[in-house]
């Protein structure tokens, strides 16, 4: 086996496992707490250099793998934010606002804009080794979802992790 089929190999061994995780963990996320629930452990994964996670958003490997990956964790996703807005349970922010009728929330763009900010809020977060940008990132992404903010202390001036990041 080349050291090529073998990474390729490990790669397949990270998404799986990433996914079993995730589809167990969301699938009992059934209001706003559980969710930030899931928020909590999904940052500590990304803060752990060699966890599953960290390694299976790695910019390495076979492309198609890689898509197919984020496509189904997208879904995974998707499914649990489509469950938390029919139940109303997404914690003590109405969402959607009044004004807006529920069909105009789309649970596959919201779960895109959460695997963004996991994906690049991670890679920010390692780099800087602070769970800060992650934190922030998540913040938006999860806003409609009010027992999910970040319990992290608040940055101010100019001590942003990212402004203090050296090539």
């Amino acid at each position: 086996m080349s050291d090529v089929d073998w990474r390729e190999g490990l790669m397949r061994t990270h998404f799986a496992e990433v996914l079993a995780r995730e589809s167990a963990c969301l699938a009992g996320a059934t209001d706003g707490a559980m969710l930030a629930g899931w928020r909590r452990r999904v940052v500590k994964e990304l803060m752990t250099p060699r966890s599953p996670y960290v390694l299976a958003l790695r910019q390495t490997g076979d492309v198609p793998e890689r898509a197919d990956f984020l496509d189904r964790w997208r879904e995974l996703i998707a499914e649990t934010v489509d469950r938390l807005l029919q139940s109303g349970s997404t914690g003590d922010i109405p969402w959607p606002p009044a004004q807006a009728p529920k069909a105009d929330v789309d649970p596959q763009k919201t779960a895109v804009l959460i695997l963004a900010a996991l994906h690049g809020g991670s890679t920010l977060s390692q780099i800087a080794q602070d769970p800060w940008p992650l934190n922030a990132a998540l913040d938006i992404a999860l806003a409609p979802f009010a027992a999910t903010e970040d319990d992290s202390p608040a940055r101010t001036g100019t001590s942003s992790p990212i402004s203090n990041m050296n090539p």
